[in-house]
């Protein structure tokens, strides 16, 4: 019979056999000079002591605009692998359920993950969250300025990055904190390449030059006033002398083509990731809000974490948010995925029920939850 427990320092090197089976095509794996640990976050599934299947959860803390203290905790989901020979066999979905009870018992009330396959992920709950732009800069159409930018080392830049970042990504949901970003890992060399930083007052854009003759990387672009974003395009210009193209990914609501548009600009969206609320008793009563004080019925059905299924009484009392199990007719119904996407706020409750994904029984009960939970952006400029 299959065992699932937390994986140790003896599983070390078969977990990494089995990343490389999954994610790295089969490269060879060296076992470890000195014995190291697996994330204590790390679960798998064994058939007579051999690892078949394992799922990582991360730690992380978001920005989360709305909530009490304007962050939540949330289980980022990596490294779900399973060995060609043990697929079919149901450990992925004995090893995400695990997970939903671990996040719910460490307090992550929401959970996130960079699907395979959004099919596969939608059967569990998770739904698409978020939208952002995939960006192709014909550079030297950029606009120019008289405003400055400047280049930092490292070392003079990561401190100044923190302050304007937290400054913008505080304004979405799912948006790694400030203080959990690697910024030096961020404007490391990689490739035998540097990464340069360039600054102005409200903004910065980190840079690599093309290895060949493809679009330069902005790794990232951050711009917190219309005046940094005009330093930073008429920098983009001048990089543009010797790269022509630039690659960028931003959100959806980037004010970067109101200051420039050009039919050789290319533009791709995509989702930001995947997204699911852990715990929806918890997670509404993380919320604050301005509204009245009011109270409502919705119903959620989830096949995968059975203590979010039923009716839940919701209550708005002095701005907080409490919701608690009632036998009382459901105003609202959901099933966890369509919950999931309205409580991240991106694609938001109007744009639900558009799609015929809410049951509204009660329009003034629609009315009072869109007020707790407005369409909101989402984007993570992290991977995990």
């Amino acid at each position: 019979m299959s065992e699932l427990r937390l994986l140790t320092s003896a599983d070390y090197l078969a977990h990494r056999q089995l990343m490389s089976h999954a994610f790295g095509r089969g490269g060879i794996v060296e076992p470890p000079v000195e014995p190291k640990e697996p994330s204590k976050e790390t679960i798998g599934i064994f058939e007579a002591e051999e690892i078949c299947s394992a799922l990582t959860t991360c730690p992380f803390t978001v920005y989360w605009p709305g909530a009490v203290t304007g962050e939540l905790a949330m289980g980022g989901i990596a490294g779900v692998a399973t060995h060609a020979e043990a697929r079919g066999q149901g450990h992925v979905d004995r090893l995400l359920c695990e997970s939903l009870v671990r996040m719910r018992e460490a307090g992550q009330l929401v959970a996130a993950l960079y699907p395979f396959s959004f099919s596969f992920y939608g059967h569990y709950g998770w739904g698409w969250v978020g939208e952002k732009y995939e960006v192709t800069l014909p550079l030297r159409e950029l606009p120019a300025s008289k405003r400055q930018a400047k280049r930092l080392s490292a070392e003079a830049a990561a401190p100044q990055l923190a302050e304007v970042y937290q400054s913008v990504a505080s304004r979405y949901r799912g948006a790694f904190t400030a203080g959990s970003r690697n910024f030096p890992g961020l404007l490391a060399a990689d490739d035998k390449r540097l990464t340069y930083a360039y600054v102005t007052e409200g903004g910065y854009l980190l840079w690599r030059y093309p290895s060949g003759d493809g679009a330069g990387e902005l790794r990232e672009y951050i711009a917190a006033t219309p005046e940094s974003e005009r330093a930073l395009l008429a920098l983009l210009r001048d990089l543009g002398v010797q790269t022509k193209r630039g690659a960028v990914v931003l959100p959806a609501d980037t004010t970067l083509l109101c200051h420039s548009m050009h039919w050789d600009i290319e533009l791709k969206m995509q989702p930001v990731f995947m997204g699911r609320v852990v715990d929806v008793a918890a997670a509404l009563s993380a919320l604050q809000t301005a509204q009245p004080d009011c109270a409502f019925t919705l119903a959620v059905t989830d096949s995968h974490a059975d203590w979010n299924t039923g009716v839940w009484k919701v209550r708005v009392e002095g701005g907080r948010i409490s919701a608690a199990r009632t036998t009382q007719k459901a105003q609202l119904t959901f099933d966890i995925q369509s919950f999931s996407q309205a409580f991240w706020g991106s694609p938001g409750l109007e744009r639900l029920r558009r799609a015929g994904r809410v049951a509204v029984h009660d329009e003034g009960a629609f009315t009072q939850l869109t007020a707790l939970l407005p369409s909101t952006p989402v984007m993570c400029w992290n991977h995990f």
